[in-house]
């Protein structure tokens, strides 16, 4: 049995992210598996991607985020945790073993997120409460800065980074679950295309312990924030928080 099945979701990637993504997907005292889904309905996009790992899968279909990870989840080798990573993280030498033993310790923990920093070295505050459509409203639409005192609430930023937090909603760029945990709630909830599927899930499985966040854990991201550049992932947003809110309920401001 592996220690860490880790399943990244691809279309049409950039390959050199990807291979320094698949390149930091390493630890010498763990047993680590790789599955890589490629969501591009593209066979030489697909086919591009089989030097970096054996285990390649052809999506029939672009499903979206969580549909992708799904394959993965359901089609990979036997492990204690699941690692749901982004094609645009590099994750930092020891990160991975001090996940694992922070897991190990406590088995009330099912699901852990990283420190999670820019290329830069600054900090991505992608610890959130749980969201209302106020939240989003000032997130997607308000110039940065506006309702600074509300966004720096939902961002956690008022807890701090400095410490082990449970988090409501953790970011879908790096999420490692107890595998058994993830199979009990079915992967990610399909109709999510993309965004929120990170934040229903994380709801999901606090049902079943504490969603822990370390600051000893390190990772960097390469975020793009693609529905503020395109219409399109704009709608795919819009439907998203149609469906977030209607499973757990419209909260429009919170107090």
């Amino acid at each position: 049995m592996y220690d860490i099945a880790a399943s990244i979701v691809t279309y049409h990637p950039d390959m050199p992210q990807l291979q320094a993504a698949v390149a930091s997907f390493a630890e010498p005292e763990l047993q680590l598996h790789l599955t890589l889904v490629d969501n591009s309905c593209d066979a030489t996009v697909t086919d591009s991607l089989r030097p970096l790992t054996p285990d390649v899968i052809a999506a029939p279909r672009n499903g979206g985020y969580g549909y992708g990870h799904n394959l993965a989840l359901h089609a990979m080798p036997d492990s204690r945790y699941w690692l749901v990573m982004n094609p645009d993280v590099e994750i930092h030498p020891g990160t991975l073993k001090a996940m694992v033993a922070a897991m190990d310790a406590d088995p009330s923990i099912v699901l852990m997120v990283p420190k999670v920093l820019f290329p830069d070295g600054r900090l991505q505050p992608l610890n959130k409460r749980l969201p209302t459509v106020f939240d989003f409203f000032v997130r997607r639409f308000l110039p940065k800065g506006w309702c600074e005192q509300r966004m720096r609430q939902y961002e956690m930023r008022d807890e701090g980074y400095d410490a082990p937090t449970e988090v409501p909603f953790c970011s879908g760029c790096f999420m490692l679950f107890r595998r058994e945990v993830a199979e009990k709630l079915g992967g990610f909830d399909e109709r999510y295309f993309m965004y929120l599927e990170d934040c229903d899930i994380t709801r999901r499985a606090a049902q079943y312990g504490r969603c822990l966040y370390i600051p000893y854990a390190v990772i960097t991201h390469h975020w793009q924030r693609g529905s503020h550049k395109s219409w399109r992932l704009m709608r795919v947003m819009l439907h998203s928080m149609w469906v977030y809110f209607n499973t757990w309920g419209w909260r429009w401001m919170s107090s």
